[in-house]
């Protein structure tokens, strides 16, 4: 999907009563690991994943998820303002959409979709990631000792500055 495509679709669907919402569904694979997306209508909704799902670091892309049974509004999410989610959901399109990198333990679905509907870019299932490759001594290759530190694999300020600075 191009770029204009997704602004398009954002612009089409923001009256609709859950547009912005936070959505989560299980794995199927391993039902400890969650992907998010944020809702644009009863059954379409957003996400950041990488362009070949079979990659722990991949280009990455802004893509339309079909909603189904097994997709959940995230509890206990204090949403940002409609206009806000518009808004960061526009500047995350012209500053991730295949030009931006998707790393399972930087930047990945729950990174994004939190950042553009809380202001946020956390990941909080990333001890799970840990537990599931095995990282506790690869994670510092990774993240290297600063980011292992300070918890760069929970929270990304990159993505965020580049969101807010457009606010």
């Amino acid at each position: 999907m191009n770029k204009k495509d997704i602004h398009n679709l954002i612009d089409a669907n923001q009256n609709h009563s859950d547009f912005g919402r936070l959505l989560y569904h299980r794995d199927r694979k391993n039902k400890k690991v969650l992907h998010y997306s944020v809702q644009l209508n009863d059954t379409e909704s957003l996400a950041w994943e990488p362009v070949h799902s079979d990659r722990q670091k991949d280009q990455g892309e802004i893509d339309i998820w079909k909603i189904n049974k097994h997709f959940h509004p995230a509890k206990y999410v204090h949403h940002w303002s409609r206009k806000k989610i518009i808004q960061a959901l526009h500047i995350s399109v012209d500053e991730f959409h295949k030009n931006w990198q998707y790393e399972l333990f930087r930047f990945n679905c729950e990174h994004w979709a939190r950042l553009v509907t809380t202001g946020d870019c956390r990941c909080f299932q990333i001890h799970e990631f840990k537990k599931l490759q095995k990282i506790p001594v690869a994670g510092l290759a990774i993240v290297g000792v600063a980011g292992f530190v300070t918890g760069a694999w929970e929270h990304n300020g990159y993505p965020q500055k580049a969101i807010t600075k457009g606010l």
